[in-house]
């Protein structure tokens, strides 16, 4: 074969290839469809968890995903972390003012199918008040002898009426009592606590609260409590998150109150406006 018919049979051949390699590229650029992207007024489903930090540590304050909520190794949980019950879609309009002002912001511009972590600064999250928070010193004195209401002696002890040197365990201090008198008319139940000196106890069953006995002087009870670790959550919802020489604060905000929050989310479909 002459030398021009291989240069025509190659050029045919570079042609025909190029030719099908734009009729390919081409063919996928006019069927491809575009991801629908997040905007304001879109209506959205969402699966998420949401997170903040103790100490270095993750711990996760909300989710609606069933593996996140029951694995409480890879996924540690707040101290007011609640069970969700059920495991439904986070469904919202965007810009609506339902969501904290950081997810809503966050959300904007992600696509469909798309898995992002959102981190919302304090300011664009839960606000916090300074006015919910108290200091306690951790050496403080109890009376040996208290007189309560009978709402008091049984968010105490227990929702039975009590009896004259009846003894019950305190769920608060988690040592026992005496009941020395009883009057439903009055409305006061008088009690007498009976720690042990030198005794550790630990208040509401919580092993990283202990509280020390000292002495029981002048119809006072002398203690020091030993926080381990924190958060702690306290029966009456406030929280020890933060310990320094002789001092703990008890924080009554919510716990996500004042925190840079993260939430890892995915988009799982949306509806235009």
């Amino acid at each position: 074969m002459k030398l021009w018919v291989y240069v025509t049979v190659l050029l045919v051949i570079m042609v025909g290839v190029s030719a099908g390699i734009y009729v390919y590229n081409a063919h996928t650029y006019s069927t491809s469809k575009s991801v629908p992207v997040v905007e304001e007024g879109d209506k959205i489903s969402v699966r998420y968890y949401g997170y903040i930090y103790y100490g270095g540590e993750r711990r996760v304050f909300d989710t609606n995903i069933e593996k996140v909520a029951v694995d409480n190794l890879t996924y540690p949980k707040t101290v007011t972390y609640k069970w969700p019950g059920k495991f439904d879609l986070l469904t919202f309009t965007v810009g609506s003012g339902t969501m904290i002002k950081g997810f809503d912001l966050g959300v904007r511009g992600m696509k469909l199918g798309e898995t992002k972590t959102i981190v919302v600064p304090p300011d664009e999250g839960y606000p916090f008040d300074w006015n919910k928070v108290k200091n306690e010193s951790t050496y403080q004195t109890v009376p040996v002898i208290e007189n309560l209401t009978l709402d008091q002696f049984y968010n105490r002890f227990a929702h039975t009426n009590p009896d004259i040197n009846s003894v019950w365990k305190d769920k608060w201090y988690g040592w026992n009592v005496i009941v020395l008198y009883v009057s439903g008319e009055k409305n006061i139940v008088t009690i007498q606590n009976n720690p042990d000196v030198g005794k550790d106890y630990e208040p509401f069953g919580d092993p990283s609260f202990i509280m020390h006995v000292n002495a029981i002087k002048n119809g006072k009870i002398y203690v020091h409590y030993i926080i381990k670790s924190i958060p702690i959550l306290l029966p009456n919802g406030g929280i020890i998150d933060k310990v320094w020489d002789d001092h703990f604060r008890i924080n009554y905000n919510k716990e996500v109150a004042g925190k840079t929050l993260y939430f890892v989310v995915t988009v799982v479909d949306i509806k235009s406006s």
